[in-house]
């Protein structure tokens, strides 16, 4: 009786669609980024098309990678046409609920030479209300190009982060 009750248990477990699975974990972001990166490192502006379809390779589970341009201040690479079509001003100047300006922090981060993970508020898919997002970012070598990913996550620091991967925090 234990094992068919076992057995039971273990039928919903795997066939249940699982909500953790959904999540992206800071290895698959990290993981991912890196990816992104080589890619845009060996194709430059053509490898942009990879980030920006909704459905595509670059964006998985509950996250996706995008493409930034801090010196021209856009966000070329990226499945939210909407995002894509910032002017510079409103890259530069966003914001999170806590003054956190985004683009600058993960335009600061990008200069580390491993790269680094910062922490903002931004909304989940299909939510209004803000949640705290860690988001690890790189400089794509020999371009002008950054990568970055992120997670909603409540409790990882951002130093255990950094750490973790051997990245600098700002």
């Amino acid at each position: 009786m234990k094992f068919l009750n076992l057995l039971i248990v273990a039928v919903l477990v795997l066939t249940s669609p699982a909500i953790a699975a959904e999540t992206a974990t800071p290895q698959e972001v990290f993981d991912m980024v890196v990816k992104g990166a080589y890619l845009m490192e060996n194709l430059g502006e053509e490898g942009l098309a990879a980030f920006n379809e909704p459905n595509g390779e670059m964006t998985w589970k509950d996250t996706y990678v995008q493409v930034y341009n801090c010196g021209e201040r856009q966000i070329p690479g990226h499945p939210s046409e909407t995002v894509r079509a910032f002017s510079p001003e409103k890259f530069w100047d966003l914001q999170d609920p806590n003054g956190v300006q985004i683009c600058r922090e993960i335009c600061e981060a990008a200069k580390n030479p491993n790269g680094g993970w910062i922490e903002y508020q931004w909304p989940k898919r299909g939510e209004d209300q803000p949640s705290r997002k860690i988001t690890f970012v790189t400089q794509v070598p020999n371009t002008p190009y950054q990568v970055s990913a992120g997670i909603y996550d409540e409790n990882m620091s951002i130093e255990e982060l950094n750490n973790k991967w051997n990245v600098q925090g700002n």
